[in-house]
């Protein structure tokens, strides 16, 4: 099978068989898919017919629009449309995604579509202001084409935002596909023609890797691409950040994390504990808002360490998934050997050498400190690491002030989670974090649709989700005067 480009909406047919790269599964190393690959022309012509089509999709009434989306919504949960089946099988193939995670994204992402309807209905409407002998009518405006590229870690999750925030707020969309789950994207391209987008609207383009610097550079290079937003890795958030500015396109990112969970010194250690564990390993680590830091008073640290322990045990738990490639594998093993030679301990896992391949085993390590690798890279795998304050003869304001500084002692800012029995105090702690969302009593990873989701520092800029989400893919269109005076000089 040839997983071809989508472009305005039918597989593009051929005369011959098109170039092609390899999809490889990361647990077994075998071959599941080979993709057509993009070359410039396919490229141009699916800017081309986005263009095409942006002239009438923008003036569409916005209920036909937020209709479109809601069809797409009502296939995922109507069963006997397979498209829900057609989607995790899919993400299933392409990737080492476990049953739970793909049919969580799924049950999740139609409320999430939902939300951006009423969302889009709030923000795309006309706003009157008074002015001087005037009123002034200021309108919303979609930009044009769209470029957009989203992450494979929670592809249903990604894309959907990635390509319908833009196209309900009146804009067309060239989708790049990532190179490890392009059959997975481009049925979210079929899926949303299937509920009435009318032809051109969107584009899925699909670029192998050794690839991929020169068709971005020429699709943002493209003065008909007027937004950018991305998904993905602070390293490759940083180039397309650098290329787009370049051509002053306007971009939305969200990039890598960091994220800490600071147990203030009322924290319920054995609640919290089910939740550090959940953030550290849901879906092996590759999520951004994924528990990377905890940090604790160091005369908590051995009662926190037996919480983790008992709770482990007493957790039915699956087969530890493969991440995304064996080089990610062998990056985050290197990352806890450096920190066990430091002189970390494994709280949790103590098994890494006897997995091969993809596999890293799920590993808590503590205490960590700041020489080691791991206290500032970001793991994006199964491991999380326990920081320890020193709290001999402080005050709880001292070791929480210390908290705070070590929990901002990062590049990055995208989730915290703060644990006390006191919401006030916690409240107060979290207004001090600098990161987009700080999560109480609650695991790090989390995200609730109609919220401004997105990072501060290097994880990124703009907000998905909710009316912000919205308003970063639309401008301020000319405001329009009424009635207009003429002065006679």
């Amino acid at each position: 099978m040839i997983v071809k480009n989508l472009i305005s909406c039918e597989p593009q047919e051929e005369a011959s068989v098109p170039l092609t790269f390899d999809v490889v599964h990361p647990a077994n190393q075998k071959v599941v898919f080979q993709v057509e690959r993009s070359s410039t022309e396919s490229c141009a012509k699916a800017v081309e017919n986005c263009q095409r089509a942006f002239t009438s999709w923008k003036v569409s009434p916005l209920d036909h629009r937020c209709a479109i989306v809601e069809e797409a919504a009502r296939l995922i949960e109507d069963e006997s449309s397979g498209w829900a089946a057609r989607l995790a099988a899919a993400n299933i193939q392409e990737t080492s995604s476990t049953k739970w995670w793909t049919e969580f994204q799924l049950k999740d992402v139609t409320g999430f579509m939902r939300e951006l309807i009423q969302a889009c209905k709030e923000v795309i409407q006309s706003q009157t202001i008074a002015g001087h002998n005037a009123e002034i009518i200021v309108d919303r405006e979609p930009f044009g084409v769209c470029l957009a590229i989203a992450a494979w870690n929670a592809v249903h999750l990604l894309t959907a935002r990635a390509i319908i925030t833009p196209l309900l707020a009146g804009n067309t969309v060239v989708l790049k596909s990532s190179e490890h789950t392009p059959y997975t994207q481009r049925l979210w391209g079929e899926l949303l023609y299937a509920a009435g987008l009318p032809p051109g609207c969107l584009s899925v383009v699909h670029v192998a890797k050794e690839d991929a610097s020169d068709l971005v550079s020429q699709l943002l290079a493209d003065k008909r691409i007027r937004h950018l937003n991305f998904t993905g890795s602070t390293a490759v958030g940083s180039i397309l950040a650098s290329l787009a500015g370049k051509h002053l396109k306007p971009t939305l990112m969200e990039l890598g994390g960091k994220a800490p969970v600071l147990l203030l010194p009322d924290a319920d250690l054995v609640t919290a504990s089910s939740h550090i564990i959940l953030g550290s390993f849901l879906n092996a680590g590759q999520i951004c808002m994924s528990t990377e830091r905890v940090l604790v008073a160091k005369s908590r640290y051995r009662e926190l360490v037996a919480a983790i322990q008992e709770t482990w045990t007493n957790t039915s738990v699956s087969e530890t998934p493969a991440l995304f490639s064996s080089s990610s594998a062998e990056r985050v093993k290197s990352l806890i050997r450096d920190a066990r030679q430091k002189g970390a301990s494994s709280v949790i896992g103590n098994d890494m050498e006897s997995l091969s391949g993809s596999y890293v085993s799920r590993t808590i390590l503590g205490p960590a400190q700041n020489d080691m690798e791991i206290y500032r890279e970001e793991t994006f795998g199964p491991v999380s690491i326990i920081v320890t304050i020193d709290d001999e003869s402080k005050s709880n304001d001292e070791v929480i002030d210390e908290m705070i500084e070590l929990a901002n002692d990062t590049d990055f800012g995208l989730t915290a989670s703060v644990w006390s029995r006191n919401p006030v105090r916690a409240l107060g702690v979290a207004r001090q974090l600098e990161c987009g969302a700080v999560h109480i009593n609650a695991p790090t990873a989390a995200d609730v649709p109609k919220v401004p989701h997105g990072g501060w520092k290097a994880s990124g800029w703009g907000r998905f989700n909710g009316v912000e989400g919205i308003r970063i893919e639309v401008g301020i269109g000319d405001p329009h005067a009424l009635p207009l005076h003429i002065f006679d000089l």
